[in-house]
This record gives C-alpha cells, structure tokens and sequence, in this order.
C-alpha cells in the first residue's frame, strides 16, 4: 500500500497540470513508465527509483478518491494544528503532536490507512492518540511492491496446461504452472516473486498476464477448436477417411460420406479444450479442393462425366 504524501508534488512528478483529466494523467504516466521502465534502462538505479516515484505518484492520481484526500492535504496548513515535522522521517511518514484540531481530518485518515467506508473502526478506535496510531503504522514492515509482467506461452501448452520458466531480473528461473484450458489475457498470481520489502516484511506478488500465441492450423472459440481439412474433388464425390491433428498431439480418424459438400463441419466430441469448465469439441470444416492445369484429354473426359450426370448441359 502506497501512503500519501502530501510533501511530494505529485503533478509535477508527472508533468501534468493539477486540474489535468484522467486521460491526460494515464497518458504521462504511460509515457514516463516507457521511458524509466527497468526492464529498459539495463539496471540503472536512477531509471529504478525514478520508475517508482512516477508509479507512486500516478496510483494516487489515478484513484479519484486519493487524489481529493491528497489535494485536501496539500491545501491544508499543517503547521496551524498539528505540527508537521519532516525531519528525522522517510517518505510518506506523518507526524502529529497533541493539541492539533485534527478532528476533521479523521475520516480522511480513517479512509487511506484502514482501506476506505466499511472498515471504519479496524484501525480508529475511540480514545486512541493520533501519534500512537501513526507511530505505530510507521513501525509496521511494510510489504513489498507487486510487479506485474508479460509472457507469451503457445497454443498447445495453454490448451493442455504444463508448466514453462520465467526468469527474474537477477537471473533466477521461477517455474510457472499453466492450468489446461487457459486463455489469452489470464492473469496468474505467484507469491512472494515480486518485490522485497524494504524493511523486512513480506515481499509482494508477481502478477503474470498470459499471452497465447496464434496457431498455424487451430483457432480457439471457448473450450472448442476449429480447423480446416482439404479433400479433392474424387474424395468430395465417392467419400473416404482422413487424419485430422488434434491440440492433444495425436491424429484422429474422420469418415467423410460420399457428396459431401465444400464448408460442410464435422464435429469430434470431448477433442477440444479440457477446463475446469467442461470439454469442449473439436470442429472440421472440409474444403474442396479444385484440380489445376489439366490436360485436354483430362478436361474432356471430366465434361463428359459432368454432361452425363447433368452437372453441365
């Protein structure tokens, strides 16, 4: 959790104006986060430190409700009531001595450190000292930053499920379990992998977001697959037996009937995805294929058949 910190400016942290709109705001983040990314900047520590001050500054901005309480803070002298003191104390601490008038800020303390309305009471409690309640949170390890990242795994693993690598930004391979059936866009939580808290609490979590990769052959609508099976002209006509390649790596036996007709869609029940959803099937749909550059005796001979069975007149 990010705390408020009325002494940073956030605006200027991100270039923006204080009356700038949330789209303007999104967009400079995304702008400075391209820019001082790690991943980018090859393990400069100022790129690092410079990419959470802007994602501090853009969670607070964001959030409408953080961003009213923080402007409130701004606006507010603190020195009337209680006396805000920054020395001796990191970012984003606060400090208050008795005697202040800090009455009408408890909704607004309440709110950003015990999770907003609903909760009031699990952190204010009647009679509590405000510098007890703060110095108290400020002792408390925090925990650490979660960090978000992309992978893109192939058709079949998603489809089956499996296991693949990731490896971390100081070389570790960290082994990621990829349920059967997943889909493009999924995202799968692995904790404690993200960053470590800076005072010795619990590190954060690693939030992986899927990426299936697009198939040569196969295309995935829910748990059913779809693929397409050319057969000639003689098959269409007088019917015969294909092999079809399956997501689970194996070929399976298709009958196809005789006059059987361009776009028409064969149906293998349970040969699609398995989910936690159900098994879905897997689909066929034939085309035919027309026979090219034949020759004269061959054109001849595929009139008259066609004049006989009075496809041609």
């Amino acid at each position: 959790m990010i705390v408020v910190d009325p002494r940073k400016d956030y605006y200027r942290i991100l270039g923006v104006s204080e009356d700038a709109d949330a789209a303007k705001i999104k967009k400079a983040y995304r702008d400075l986060a391209k820019k001082y990314h790690p991943d980018r900047r090859g393990g400069d520590q100022h790129a690092e430190l410079k990419f959470k001050e802007i994602s501090e500054a853009y969670s607070i901005l964001n959030n409408p409700q953080k961003r009213k309480e923080y402007d409130m803070m701004r606006k507010n002298p603190f020195s009337r009531g209680g006396n805000f003191d920054g020395q001796n104390f990191g970012p984003g601490s606060f400090r208050f001595e008795s005697g202040g008038g800090f009455e009408g800020f408890s909704d607004i303390f309440e709110n950003l450190f015990s999770g907003g309305a609903g909760k009031r009471g699990s952190f204010f409690n009647r009679g509590d000292d405000f510098q007890d309640v703060f110095t108290q949170r400020k002792t408390r390890p925090s925990r650490g930053r979660d960090i978000e990242s992309n992978v893109t795994i192939g058709f079949e693993l998603a489809a089956k499920g499996g296991e693949t690598f990731l490896v971390t930004r100081d070389g570790k391979k960290v082994k990621l379990k990829v349920p059967a059936g997943t889909e493009n866009g999924k995202r799968i939580k692995m904790s404690g992998y993200g960053q470590k808290s800076p005072a010795g609490g619990m590190s954060g979590d690693l939030i992986v977001t899927i990426h299936v990769a697009a198939h040569p052959e196969f295309e995935r609508k829910g748990n059913d697959i779809y693929s397409i099976a050319e057969i000639n002209m003689a098959q269409a006509v007088l019917g015969c037996e294909i092999y079809v390649n399956t997501v689970h790596g194996k070929k399976v036996k298709l009958k196809i009937p005789p006059g059987t007709s361009s776009g028409k869609t064969f149906r293998l029940a349970g040969m699609g995805i398995n989910s936690q959803s159900g098994k879905g099937a897997h689909n066929v749909k034939i085309r035919i294929t027309v026979p090219q550059n034949l020759s004269t005796g061959q054109k001849k001979k595929f009139k008259d058949w066609a004049m006989d069975t009075g496809l041609i007149k």
